[in-house]
Protein backbone atom coordinates (compact mmCIF):
# COMPACT_ATOMS: atom_id res chain seq x y z
CA UNK A 1 0.00 0.00 0.00
CA UNK A 2 3.05 2.14 0.23
CA UNK A 3 2.81 2.65 -3.53
CA UNK A 4 -0.60 4.97 -2.63
CA UNK A 5 1.38 7.19 -0.26
CA UNK A 6 0.60 9.92 -3.17
CA UNK A 7 -3.30 9.50 -3.12
CA UNK A 8 -3.00 10.52 1.31
CA UNK A 9 -0.50 13.41 0.68
CA UNK A 10 -2.92 14.56 -2.10
CA UNK A 11 -5.75 14.46 0.11
CA UNK A 12 -4.10 16.32 3.21
CA UNK A 13 -3.05 19.43 0.61
CA UNK A 14 -6.94 19.53 -0.49
CA UNK A 15 -7.72 19.02 2.61
CA UNK A 16 -5.33 22.20 4.04
CA UNK A 17 -6.37 24.20 1.08
CA UNK A 18 -10.21 23.87 2.44
CA UNK A 19 -9.30 24.59 5.72
CA UNK A 20 -7.85 27.79 4.49
CA UNK A 21 -11.36 27.84 2.45
CA UNK A 22 -13.42 28.20 5.52
CA UNK A 23 -10.72 30.80 7.10
CA UNK A 24 -11.13 32.96 4.08
CA UNK A 25 -14.46 32.89 2.72
CA UNK A 26 -16.66 32.79 6.04
CA UNK A 27 -19.82 32.95 4.60
CA UNK A 28 -19.63 30.16 2.50
CA UNK A 29 -17.07 27.68 4.64
CA UNK A 30 -19.81 25.00 4.74
CA UNK A 31 -18.59 24.12 0.76
CA UNK A 32 -15.01 23.77 1.82
CA UNK A 33 -16.33 22.00 5.00
CA UNK A 34 -18.35 19.45 3.18
CA UNK A 35 -15.37 18.88 0.68
CA UNK A 36 -13.04 17.96 3.55
CA UNK A 37 -15.35 15.63 5.25
CA UNK A 38 -16.80 13.72 1.49
CA UNK A 39 -13.56 13.39 0.75
CA UNK A 40 -12.15 11.81 3.76
CA UNK A 41 -14.82 9.41 3.68
CA UNK A 42 -14.12 8.96 -0.28
CA UNK A 43 -10.68 8.28 0.75
CA UNK A 44 -11.03 5.86 3.26
CA UNK A 45 -13.14 4.17 1.41
CA UNK A 46 -10.53 3.50 -1.27
CA UNK A 47 -7.27 2.85 1.28
CA UNK A 48 -8.65 1.70 4.67
CA UNK A 49 -6.17 2.74 6.94
CA UNK A 50 -5.06 0.58 9.84
CA UNK A 51 -7.10 1.69 13.06
CA UNK A 52 -4.68 3.82 14.76
CA UNK A 53 -3.75 6.36 11.53
CA UNK A 54 -8.04 6.45 11.31
CA UNK A 55 -8.95 7.29 14.75
CA UNK A 56 -5.93 9.99 14.38
CA UNK A 57 -6.57 11.73 11.36
CA UNK A 58 -10.93 12.24 12.54
CA UNK A 59 -9.32 13.40 15.79
CA UNK A 60 -7.43 16.66 13.77
CA UNK A 61 -10.21 16.70 11.34
CA UNK A 62 -12.70 16.97 14.51
CA UNK A 63 -10.58 19.99 15.92
CA UNK A 64 -9.69 21.72 13.18
CA UNK A 65 -12.98 22.10 11.53
CA UNK A 66 -14.94 22.35 14.60
CA UNK A 67 -12.52 25.28 15.91
CA UNK A 68 -13.27 27.01 12.58
CA UNK A 69 -16.85 26.62 12.63
CA UNK A 70 -16.94 27.96 16.47
CA UNK A 71 -14.87 31.17 15.33
CA UNK A 72 -17.31 31.65 12.63
CA UNK A 73 -20.24 31.24 15.28
CA UNK A 74 -18.56 33.90 17.21
CA UNK A 75 -18.23 36.22 14.48
CA UNK A 76 -21.56 35.92 13.83
CA UNK A 77 -20.54 34.65 10.48
CA UNK A 78 -22.38 31.70 10.86
CA UNK A 79 -25.50 30.55 12.72
CA UNK A 80 -25.26 28.39 16.03
CA UNK A 81 -26.66 25.03 14.51
CA UNK A 82 -24.18 25.11 12.12
CA UNK A 83 -22.10 23.41 14.57
CA UNK A 84 -24.03 20.30 14.64
CA UNK A 85 -22.38 19.05 11.19
CA UNK A 86 -19.50 18.05 12.90
CA UNK A 87 -20.55 15.26 14.62
CA UNK A 88 -23.11 14.11 11.89
CA UNK A 89 -20.44 14.72 9.25
CA UNK A 90 -17.74 12.46 11.88
CA UNK A 91 -20.59 9.82 12.81
CA UNK A 92 -21.39 9.10 8.77
CA UNK A 93 -17.27 8.99 8.37
CA UNK A 94 -17.68 6.30 11.33
CA UNK A 95 -20.09 4.70 9.77
CA UNK A 96 -17.90 4.16 6.85
CA UNK A 97 -15.08 2.90 8.65
CA UNK A 98 -17.23 0.23 10.53
CA UNK A 99 -18.25 -1.12 6.73
CA UNK A 100 -15.10 -1.03 5.66
CA UNK A 101 -13.40 -2.51 8.24
CA UNK A 102 -15.70 -5.53 8.13
CA UNK A 103 -15.73 -5.74 4.37
CA UNK A 104 -11.62 -6.25 4.89
CA UNK A 105 -12.05 -8.99 7.74
CA UNK A 106 -14.25 -10.82 5.36
CA UNK A 107 -11.90 -10.58 2.72
CA UNK A 108 -9.05 -11.40 4.64
CA UNK A 109 -11.36 -14.55 5.58
CA UNK A 110 -12.35 -15.77 2.53
CA UNK A 111 -8.50 -15.36 1.52
CA UNK A 112 -7.93 -17.24 4.32
CA UNK A 113 -9.94 -20.29 3.74
CA UNK A 114 -9.16 -19.82 -0.11
CA UNK A 115 -5.31 -20.34 0.88
CA UNK A 116 -6.35 -23.27 3.26
CA UNK A 117 -8.33 -25.22 0.47
CA UNK A 118 -5.55 -24.57 -2.22
CA UNK A 119 -3.18 -26.36 0.19
CA UNK A 120 -5.29 -28.83 1.16
CA UNK A 121 -6.18 -29.58 -2.88
CA UNK A 122 -2.44 -29.84 -3.15
CA UNK A 123 -1.46 -32.33 -0.33
CA UNK A 124 -4.09 -34.31 -1.67
CA UNK A 125 -3.42 -34.10 -5.00
CA UNK A 126 0.51 -34.88 -3.75
CA UNK A 127 -1.27 -37.49 -1.30
CA UNK A 128 -3.12 -39.26 -4.48
CA UNK A 129 0.44 -39.61 -6.32
CA UNK A 130 2.40 -41.25 -3.73
CA UNK A 131 -0.79 -43.16 -2.45
CA UNK A 132 -1.31 -44.51 -6.48
CA UNK A 133 2.80 -44.97 -6.37
CA UNK A 134 3.28 -46.97 -3.68
CA UNK A 135 0.23 -49.19 -4.38
CA UNK A 136 1.12 -49.66 -7.83
CA UNK A 137 4.90 -51.23 -7.36
CA UNK A 138 3.70 -54.38 -4.95
CA UNK A 139 0.84 -54.75 -7.46
CA UNK A 140 3.00 -54.88 -10.17
CA UNK A 141 5.78 -57.12 -8.13
CA UNK A 142 2.63 -59.73 -7.38
CA UNK A 143 1.36 -59.87 -10.71
CA UNK A 144 4.90 -60.70 -12.07
CA UNK A 145 6.25 -63.07 -9.75
CA UNK A 146 1.86 -65.12 -10.18
CA UNK A 147 2.36 -64.88 -13.74
CA UNK A 148 5.75 -66.70 -13.11
CA UNK A 149 4.10 -68.92 -10.83
CA UNK A 150 1.34 -70.06 -13.60
CA UNK A 151 3.98 -70.38 -16.36
CA UNK A 152 6.67 -72.74 -13.41
CA UNK A 153 6.64 -75.87 -13.09
CA UNK A 154 9.44 -76.42 -10.87
CA UNK A 155 8.48 -76.79 -7.33
CA UNK A 156 11.15 -74.98 -5.99
CA UNK A 157 10.89 -71.99 -7.85
CA UNK A 158 7.09 -72.20 -7.43
CA UNK A 159 7.58 -71.98 -3.53
CA UNK A 160 10.18 -68.49 -3.59
CA UNK A 161 7.34 -66.72 -6.27
CA UNK A 162 4.33 -67.36 -4.08
CA UNK A 163 6.45 -66.11 -0.58
CA UNK A 164 7.14 -62.92 -3.39
CA UNK A 165 3.45 -62.49 -3.91
CA UNK A 166 2.46 -63.12 -0.01
CA UNK A 167 5.00 -60.81 0.81
CA UNK A 168 3.90 -58.04 -1.60
CA UNK A 169 0.06 -58.73 -0.31
CA UNK A 170 0.95 -58.39 2.84
CA UNK A 171 2.37 -54.93 2.07
CA UNK A 172 -0.92 -54.41 0.06
CA UNK A 173 -2.52 -54.52 3.55
CA UNK A 174 -0.07 -52.96 5.70
CA UNK A 175 -0.77 -50.01 3.42
CA UNK A 176 -4.35 -50.16 3.63
CA UNK A 177 -4.70 -50.44 6.89
CA UNK A 178 -2.61 -47.29 7.63
CA UNK A 179 -4.38 -45.33 5.59
CA UNK A 180 -7.42 -46.34 6.81
CA UNK A 181 -6.23 -45.44 10.19
CA UNK A 182 -5.55 -42.21 8.99
CA UNK A 183 -8.86 -41.76 7.47
CA UNK A 184 -10.53 -42.39 10.49
CA UNK A 185 -8.68 -39.82 12.60
CA UNK A 186 -11.50 -37.76 12.28
CA UNK A 187 -14.40 -40.37 13.70
CA UNK A 188 -15.67 -39.45 16.99
CA UNK A 189 -14.53 -43.31 17.93
CA UNK A 190 -10.96 -42.99 16.60
CA UNK A 191 -10.05 -43.04 20.80
CA UNK A 192 -11.18 -44.67 23.88
CA UNK A 193 -9.37 -43.03 26.45
CA UNK A 194 -9.39 -44.40 29.67
CA UNK A 195 -6.17 -43.47 32.07
CA UNK A 196 -3.40 -45.32 31.92
CA UNK A 197 0.65 -45.64 32.98
CA UNK A 198 3.18 -44.82 30.55
CA UNK A 199 5.40 -46.95 31.34
CA UNK A 200 4.08 -50.36 30.87
CA UNK A 201 3.40 -49.27 27.42
CA UNK A 202 6.87 -48.55 26.78
CA UNK A 203 7.88 -51.99 28.83
CA UNK A 204 5.16 -54.14 26.32
CA UNK A 205 7.17 -52.33 23.15
CA UNK A 206 10.37 -52.94 23.88
CA UNK A 207 9.56 -56.57 25.29
CA UNK A 208 8.04 -56.99 21.35
CA UNK A 209 10.85 -55.32 19.32
CA UNK A 210 13.53 -57.23 22.20
CA UNK A 211 14.50 -59.66 19.25
CA UNK A 212 15.16 -57.17 16.39
CA UNK A 213 19.19 -57.10 16.94
CA UNK A 214 19.64 -53.27 18.27
CA UNK A 215 21.33 -52.33 21.51
CA UNK A 216 18.11 -51.70 23.59
CA UNK A 217 17.90 -49.05 26.16
CA UNK A 218 15.20 -48.45 28.74
CA UNK A 219 16.08 -44.93 29.43
CA UNK A 220 14.21 -42.43 32.33
CA UNK A 221 10.43 -44.08 33.50
CA UNK A 222 8.71 -41.43 35.21
CA UNK A 223 5.60 -42.67 36.95
CA UNK A 224 2.84 -40.83 34.63
CA UNK A 225 -0.44 -41.36 33.71
CA UNK A 226 -1.99 -40.05 30.86
CA UNK A 227 -6.22 -39.97 29.42
CA UNK A 228 -4.92 -42.52 26.23
CA UNK A 229 -6.06 -45.31 24.27
CA UNK A 230 -4.20 -47.87 24.93
CA UNK A 231 -4.22 -49.77 21.74
CA UNK A 232 -3.67 -46.30 19.66
CA UNK A 233 -0.82 -45.16 22.10
CA UNK A 234 0.74 -48.51 21.81
CA UNK A 235 0.50 -48.32 18.03
CA UNK A 236 2.01 -44.83 17.62
CA UNK A 237 5.14 -46.43 20.27
CA UNK A 238 5.80 -48.94 17.48
CA UNK A 239 5.37 -46.60 14.48
CA UNK A 240 8.49 -45.04 16.52
CA UNK A 241 10.47 -47.76 16.98
CA UNK A 242 9.97 -49.11 14.28
CA UNK A 243 11.13 -45.84 12.22
CA UNK A 244 13.74 -46.26 14.56
CA UNK A 245 15.20 -49.43 13.58
CA UNK A 246 14.78 -48.81 9.70
CA UNK A 247 17.32 -45.90 10.66
CA UNK A 248 19.92 -48.11 12.71
CA UNK A 249 21.91 -51.09 12.34
CA UNK A 250 22.60 -54.13 14.41
CA UNK A 251 25.62 -51.66 16.41
CA UNK A 252 23.51 -48.82 17.36
CA UNK A 253 21.28 -47.96 20.35
CA UNK A 254 17.48 -47.42 20.36
CA UNK A 255 16.53 -45.81 23.75
CA UNK A 256 12.90 -45.78 25.23
CA UNK A 257 11.97 -43.18 27.73
CA UNK A 258 9.35 -41.50 29.84
CA UNK A 259 9.31 -37.91 31.24
CA UNK A 260 7.24 -36.10 33.84
CA UNK A 261 6.92 -32.12 33.53
CA UNK A 262 4.39 -29.88 32.90
CA UNK A 263 2.83 -33.34 30.77
CA UNK A 264 3.99 -36.56 29.58
CA UNK A 265 7.19 -36.55 26.90
CA UNK A 266 7.44 -40.07 25.76
CA UNK A 267 11.16 -40.08 23.36
CA UNK A 268 12.08 -42.84 20.98
CA UNK A 269 15.74 -42.00 20.81
CA UNK A 270 18.50 -43.78 18.45
CA UNK A 271 21.79 -43.37 17.61
CA UNK A 272 21.13 -44.06 13.55
CA UNK A 273 21.72 -42.09 10.02
CA UNK A 274 19.78 -38.99 11.87
CA UNK A 275 17.70 -36.82 9.54
CA UNK A 276 19.05 -34.15 7.47
CA UNK A 277 17.36 -30.21 8.65
CA UNK A 278 16.05 -30.02 4.93
CA UNK A 279 13.89 -33.22 5.87
CA UNK A 280 12.70 -32.29 9.49
CA UNK A 281 8.98 -31.36 8.46
CA UNK A 282 8.67 -33.05 5.26
CA UNK A 283 9.08 -36.88 7.67
CA UNK A 284 5.81 -35.83 8.89
CA UNK A 285 3.87 -35.49 5.43
CA UNK A 286 1.95 -38.75 4.43
CA UNK A 287 4.61 -40.61 2.00
CA UNK A 288 7.09 -38.25 2.77
CA UNK A 289 10.52 -40.06 3.18
CA UNK A 290 13.63 -38.03 3.97
CA UNK A 291 16.66 -38.54 1.20
CA UNK A 292 18.77 -40.55 3.42
CA UNK A 293 15.81 -43.26 3.95
CA UNK A 294 15.80 -43.04 -0.31
CA UNK A 295 19.21 -43.22 -1.06
CA UNK A 296 19.04 -46.29 1.59
CA UNK A 297 16.01 -48.23 -0.85
CA UNK A 298 14.28 -48.17 2.48
CA UNK A 299 11.14 -50.38 2.26
CA UNK A 300 9.60 -48.34 4.70
CA UNK A 301 5.58 -46.74 3.56
CA UNK A 302 6.35 -43.63 4.66
CA UNK A 303 3.18 -43.23 6.81
CA UNK A 304 4.21 -44.17 10.33
CA UNK A 305 5.40 -40.99 11.38
CA UNK A 306 2.23 -39.39 10.43
CA UNK A 307 0.33 -42.15 12.35
CA UNK A 308 2.43 -41.32 15.27
CA UNK A 309 1.50 -37.40 14.84
CA UNK A 310 -2.00 -38.04 13.97
CA UNK A 311 -2.63 -39.94 17.07
CA UNK A 312 -0.51 -37.75 19.71
CA UNK A 313 -2.83 -34.60 18.48
CA UNK A 314 -5.77 -36.91 18.32
CA UNK A 315 -5.01 -36.76 21.86
CA UNK A 316 -4.30 -33.28 22.53
CA UNK A 317 -0.30 -33.50 22.20
CA UNK A 318 1.99 -32.83 19.81
CA UNK A 319 5.13 -34.86 17.94
CA UNK A 320 8.41 -33.40 17.46
CA UNK A 321 11.84 -34.47 16.15
CA UNK A 322 15.62 -33.56 16.84
CA UNK A 323 18.24 -34.78 14.90
CA UNK A 324 22.31 -34.84 14.35
CA UNK A 325 22.70 -36.57 10.69
CA UNK A 326 24.90 -39.65 11.52
CA UNK A 327 24.84 -39.00 15.06
CA UNK A 328 20.91 -39.22 16.79
CA UNK A 329 17.55 -39.10 16.28
CA UNK A 330 15.27 -38.19 19.18
CA UNK A 331 10.91 -38.33 18.45
CA UNK A 332 8.78 -37.00 21.15
CA UNK A 333 5.28 -37.34 21.87
CA UNK A 334 4.18 -34.72 24.29
CA UNK A 335 0.94 -35.63 25.72
CA UNK A 336 -1.35 -33.92 28.90
CA UNK A 337 -1.35 -35.32 31.97
CA UNK A 338 -4.41 -37.54 32.80
CA UNK A 339 -6.94 -34.72 35.31
CA UNK A 340 -7.04 -35.15 38.32
CA UNK A 341 -4.34 -37.63 38.73
CA UNK A 342 -1.63 -35.70 38.71
CA UNK A 343 0.05 -36.26 42.06
CA UNK A 344 -0.16 -40.28 41.54
CA UNK A 345 -0.64 -43.43 39.81
CA UNK A 346 -1.18 -46.32 42.31
CA UNK A 347 -3.51 -48.46 41.92
CA UNK A 348 -4.51 -47.95 38.02
CA UNK A 349 -4.78 -51.14 35.94
CA UNK A 350 -2.06 -51.55 33.60
CA UNK A 351 -3.50 -51.40 29.90
CA UNK A 352 -3.81 -54.87 28.14
CA UNK A 353 -1.77 -54.27 25.16
CA UNK A 354 -1.57 -56.39 22.28
CA UNK A 355 1.72 -58.08 21.33
CA UNK A 356 1.62 -56.85 17.32
CA UNK A 357 4.04 -54.38 15.64
CA UNK A 358 2.23 -51.24 13.28
CA UNK A 359 0.17 -52.84 11.01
Amino acid sequence: MRGLLWVDIAWGIFAVANLLGMVVFATWETVPFHFIWVSLTILYGFRVWRLKPTLSVLGVIIVLTGAVLTVDIARGTQPLDELTEVPLMSAMFIAMVWHARRRLSVMEQMKQVSDANLRLLERERRFIQNASHELRTPITVAIGHAELLQRSTDPSRMAADARVVLEELMRLRRLSDRLLLLAAADDPDFLHKQPIEVEPVLVSALQRWSPTARQWRLGTTDEAVVDADADRLALAIDALVENAVKHTTPDDWIELAVRRNHGVEITVADSGTGIPPADLQRIFERFGRSDISRQRNNEGLGLGLPIVKTIAEAHGGTLRVRSEVGKRTELTISLPLAVGLEEGTKGLPSPTLLPTHLP
